[in-house]
């Protein structure tokens, strides 16, 4: 039975070459710059969504008086246990009289708030965002 099943997969199977002679479709979506860990990753910006019961959600942290050159942090990515592409929105802010730097990490943001320097607010909304 796995030989029959298997032989009708390779069968109706489509070779790449044939599909590349039909034009591949592809949709205009500027990607967004941002930080994971230090580094500059993308993703797609799809904005808020409603949550459905047992959707997962990942947190991004958005600042809302950041330095220049500050993008929003994530924490998880493609491949890992954590990762959703749902991110529910923690509003980052630099408290008065604090000099604003850009910070590049969730753990930095976290050491920031345990310092004083900034606040950490949930926003009441979840945005769907894809890291490519």
């Amino acid at each position: 039975m796995k030989k029959l099943v298997l032989a009708l997969v390779c069968a109706m199977a489509v070779p790449v070459v044939a599909l590349a002679a039909d034009p591949v479709k592809h949709f205009q979506q500027s990607a967004t710059l941002g930080f994971y860990r230090g580094q500059t990753v993308e993703y797609l910006d799809f904005g808020p969504v409603k949550l459905a019961r047992g959707n997962k959600t990942a947190p991004i942290w958005a600042f809302t008086n950041g330095a220049d050159g500050q993008a929003n942090i994530i924490d998880s990515v493609p491949g890992q246990k954590a990762y959703s592409p749902l991110w529910a929105v923690r509003l980052v802010t630099w408290k008065d009289g604090v000099d604003a730097r850009v910070l590049k990490s969730a753990a930095a943001v976290k050491a920031a708030a345990a310092r004083g320097d900034v606040s950490v607010k949930a926003a009441p909304v979840v945005v769907n965002c894809p890291v490519i």
